[in-house]
């Protein structure tokens, strides 16, 4: 990465700077407290210990037609969600008296479950590389696998002392991966775009609760709103999904989360094409650019990079899974 000192340009917006900033809805992962002694104030409240209602919830689900395992799964990650515990600390507890708080929702969760809704919108939060982010139907829900992308920025890093790295997230949704860059890396001054107001409202939710002050955020589709600024390193995982692909979804994600930002034209490549017309004119001189990629579209993202940049070196990363996920550009 090439160290230099980056101002802040004017049109990037500090919305974290705006203390009228809330979410609508209870986000926050320690909302319920770990007690259970406490007796329930409310006639509705239901007395009764997480195993009585892991069992019920996973028969309400079967009764729906969900799977076993997908039953067991969300039932699972909605409790250890709600009591912010792992799930060998929710087993070994699991015949306590559930907190009366979390049995008051407890069978409306189980029915947005049955109508198909991500426990992750359910709880409003998701984890991603050890930390807790706010989601909701205005972003996509991370994913493992950009877990991954972040790790191999990360390593790729020349350590966390040092001068300042600008680096720009295109196509930022909750914010997780610049975020997650600006925790673990210091160095990393970050920039969030996002064609969409409503992502970045819940990107800049997530940099308040996470502390993080320095984080800018334009509202721009890919480069448009950028000018002539250049950055040290970009990153995106932007839409890449071809609609011809949508019959290999999860009913839940067509449902529920933002279509915007999963689909794509020209079979899922057209975003890739579109950043990689402004790399010359935004990456530094020896900058780089990193992108997650669907799994059937290595050698085309590769080669969409390599013709906008004929001297870069561009590098095809799979996953843990063994499926072609990451693409890096670097600038020659």
């Amino acid at each position: 990465m090439t160290e230099k000192h980056f101002e802040t340009p004017k049109q990037f917006k500090s919305l974290v700077a705006q203390k009228k900033l809330k979410s609508d809805r209870l986000t926050t992962p320690k909302w319920y407290d770990w007690d259970d002694i406490k007796k329930p104030t409310q006639l509705d409240h239901v007395n009764m210990s997480l195993l009585e209602a892991r069992k019920w919830a996973i028969n309400e689900l079967l009764d729906a037609g969900m799977p076993k395992d997908d039953a067991t799964d969300n039932v699972d990650f909605l409790l250890s969600g709600a009591l912010n515990i792992n799930y060998a600390y929710l087993r070994a507890n699991i015949t306590r008296t559930m907190p009366a708080k979390l049995a008051a929702v407890w069978p409306k969760w189980i029915a947005m479950l049955i109508q198909q809704q991500p426990p992750q919108y359910i709880l409003g939060h998701a984890p991603f590389y050890g930390r807790e982010f706010i989601v909701d139907e205005r972003v996509l829900i991370p994913r493992p696998e950009t877990e991954q992308l972040v790790a191999w920025i990360l390593a790729d890093a020349s350590g966390t002392t040092g001068e300042s790295v600008s680096v720009l997230d295109i196509g930022t949704g909750s914010g997780a991966i610049i975020e997650t860059l600006m925790l673990e890396n210091p160095r990393v001054r970050g920039f969030a775009a996002d064609i969409s107001s409503d992502a970045l409202t819940v990107a800049a939710l997530n940099a308040q609760q996470l502390s993080i002050k320095q984080l800018r955020f334009v509202e721009s589709d890919v480069f448009s709103g950028l000018a002539d600024l250049r950055f040290d390193l970009i990153v995106s995982n932007p839409p890449y999904i071809a609609s011809s692909d949508e019959d290999e979804m999860d009913a839940s994600v067509l449902t529920y989360e933002p279509h915007d930002a999963l689909f794509a034209d020209n079979q899922g490549l057209a975003i890739y094409q579109k950043i990689a017309e402004g790399l010359a004119a935004h990456l530094t001189p020896q900058g780089r650019a990193y992108f997650e990629i669907g799994y059937k579209q290595g050698q085309q993202v590769v080669d969409i990079m390599q013709k906008a940049l004929p001297k870069a070196t561009v590098t095809l990363k799979q996953d843990f899974a063994g499926l072609d996920r990451m693409v890096r550009v670097v600038k020659g």
